[in-house]
């Protein structure tokens, strides 16, 4: 009787060992029924993904694809350490891509024109960059992201749609924490034909163009950030639904154009406790609006 107890005891062990899903490497735990995993990227030999300093984006890349095809999954990228990228990181869904304090993405010097005037916002190619409708539930957090601009690219006229930071367009449920976007040429966040999306405690310094772009988007709140303009806005809301605006402080490094900058229709807006100072223009400029319920109170203007 004992031996078929146990036999039967080894025999369900068996069962569910082998209904366990395998796993790409790193940690893996399980919530909510949903498997989560975390994947490392370094630079110094530790991680699931090691990369050579020749081309970052390549091991990033391979990560995050892994990442995509387990939904819950975190990337995370190893500090203390400097990700050149030479290609976009294309992010999926359900991935979190998050970083060490002490990781910086900069882009690699030598690349050909990414984007230009000419390019439809689709086709804006970027540091971090969700492709239409290729992904949903998305997190972004803990990082910095660098243009190099003034060591690379100092050559290309700020603002005329070369090497966004992150163009994000066609994602549902897009939450972007704790990043620092510096040094660009471009926008440092443009986000396009997406809804539910969270932006909360970034610094963008010294973009080359607008910091949030926010255009067609259903559901957006920007709050707790720094903003230091120099050629355009910090906060760019065209065709907007649902926007909260909260708690910023927007200011300027010499240049660059409004706190907020309200553009097409617009409908329930909510925009207050922010501090706009040392603009150059006006802290909240309407451009050819059509708004419903926007509402712009208890902001400190110098």
């Amino acid at each position: 009787m004992l031996k078929r107890q146990l036999g039967t005891l080894f025999l369900v062990t068996c069962l569910i060992l082998t209904t366990v899903p395998a796993v790409l490497g790193g940690q893996n735990t399980q919530t909510g029924g949903q498997n989560t995993q975390t994947i490392t990227v370094a630079g110094d030999g530790s991680g699931d993904f090691n990369v050579d300093g020749k081309d970052d984006s390549v091991q990033i890349n391979q990560a995050l694809e892994s990442a995509a095809k387990n939904p819950g999954t975190t990337v995370h990228l190893k500090g203390p350490f400097t990700y050149e990228i030479s290609d976009s990181l294309l992010i999926g869904s359900g991935t979190t891509l998050e970083g060490d304090s002490s990781v910086t993405i900069k882009l690699a010097p030598g690349l050909p024109v990414w984007g230009g005037r000419e390019s439809s916002i689709s086709e804006k190619k970027a540091m971090l960059m969700i492709k239409g409708n290729s992904a949903n539930d998305v997190t972004i957090k803990g990082f910095t992201v660098d243009g190099s601009q003034s060591d690379y690219y100092s050559g290309v006229k700020l603002g005329t749609s070369c090497y966004n930071m992150a163009t994000l367009i066609g994602v549902s449920g897009l939450t972007i924490k704790n990043v620092t976007f510096q040094n660009g040429t471009n926008d440092a966040m443009l986000i396009s034909k997406s809804s539910n999306i969270m932006i909360d405690t970034v610094t963008v310094n010294k973009c080359g163009h607008d910091g949030v772009y926010a255009y067609h988007v259903n559901g957006i709140t920007v709050k707790n950030s720094k903003f230091i303009n120099r050629t355009n806005s910090s906060i760019r809301f065209d065709s907007a639904t649902d926007g909260v605006v909260a708690n910023n402080d927007c200011t300027t490094s010499g240049g660059g154009y409004a706190g907020l900058e309200l553009q097409g229709t617009l409908k329930n807006i909510e925009v207050y406790g922010n501090y706009f100072h040392d603009l150059p223009v006006d802290a909240i400029v309407h451009l050819n609006t059509k708004e419903t319920n926007v509402n712009i109170h208890d902001n400190r203007i110098e």
